[in-house]
């Protein structure tokens, strides 16, 4: 009698060890879950990094190339009428940049024949993984005009535009 008393304490004693380590179970199959995601978006960073500190050379002729679209485009707001825009402007950007130099940006006096600008200056302000942001100037022989420029290196398009008030804009003119 007392042999089957203790079996049956050891039995019960044995039942909540295995029901403890299975409640333990679930729970570390929780936890590896949340880590293994946690692991595999920081060896998703890692590898971007990683891919952006590998390859200057590469980002280098981007930025290269990039630097030339964008004074093309500079180029291209300066020297044509905002009516022009529509044609000329779409394969350097989307239709809701164009639709606000036209609007907001494009000169208010335009003359029968526009004075010529020239784009002197196209410097890197700032970039990121797939967008640089660049500074324009454009010159004319009395004024100068400043630009800020943002471009997805992928897509070599401009996604946004903005004018920057310039010191000494007019300084030269007469």
């Amino acid at each position: 009698m007392r042999v089957k008393r203790v079996l049956i304490v050891v039995s019960i004693l044995l039942v909540g060890i295995l029901l403890v380590k299975i409640n333990q179970t679930s729970q570390l199959k929780k936890q590896h879950q949340t880590l293994e995601a946690e692991y595999n978006n920081a060896q998703s960073r890692h590898e971007s990094i990683h891919k952006i500190v590998s390859q200057p050379t590469v980002q280098k002729i981007n930025l290269k190339a990039s630097k030339v679209r964008v004074k093309q485009f500079i180029d291209i707001v300066q020297n044509n009428k905002a009516s022009d825009y529509q044609n000329k402007l779409k394969d350097f950007t989307t239709l809701s940049v164009i639709n606000q130099l036209t609007n907001t940006l494009a000169p208010s006096v335009q003359n029968s024949t526009l004075a010529h600008y020239d784009v002197p200056v196209v410097a890197v302000n700032k970039q990121w993984e797939d967008k640089a942001q660049f500074l324009v100037v454009a010159k004319k022989d009395v004024q100068s005009v400043a630009w800020q420029v943002t471009y997805d290196l992928h897509n070599q398009k401009v996604t946004a535009v903005s004018r920057l008030p310039l010191k000494g804009a007019f300084d030269n003119e007469r």
